[in-house]
């Protein structure tokens, strides 16, 4: 009796395992560069900050980022190939934002960044404040 709950506890506990499998992991085939896949971000950590909105975001392309801040959406030249980063040039809307200054603060740290960094499936951008990204998409 007990060998049968023992098997249906170590059953249930691999499907729960298999059922966590990170979604948000590069799908086969998925382009890479300099060890950094391609693919959409979302900011989880500023700094020693996290930021439970969530409202960042980050599309890696060969060559570019862009995506969005809380409020704004901004497009990036990366004249660096990954995983070094140096932006080249950064433009951004200018809506009214009430986020404004961690919106401000998270543009500023990309145009500043340095590297990417991608292990264990989180993304870190590094320069003087290092951004903290998890997978979302393709």
């Amino acid at each position: 009796m007990k060998a049968i709950i023992r098997l249906t506890c170590a059953a249930a506990a691999l499907a729960t395992l298999a059922a966590c499998e990170d979604a948000a992991a590069p799908s086969v085939g998925t382009p890479y560069e300099g060890g950094i896949p391609f693919g959409t971000y979302t900011v989880v950590g500023f700094g020693k900050e996290a930021v439970p909105t969530r409202d960042g975001r980050i599309t890696l392309r060969s060559g570019t980022l862009s995506g969005n801040g809380p409020c704004n959406g901004f497009t990036a030249v990366n004249a660096a190939t990954l995983p070094a980063i140096q932006i080249t040039s950064m433009n951004w809307t200018d809506e009214v934002c009430r986020h404004k200054g961690f919106e401000d603060r998270f543009f500023q740290a990309l145009t500043q960044a340095q590297s990417a960094q991608w292990q264990g499936g989180v993304l870190k951008i590094i320069g003087p404040t290092y951004i903290t990204l998890e997978r979302t998409g393709d």
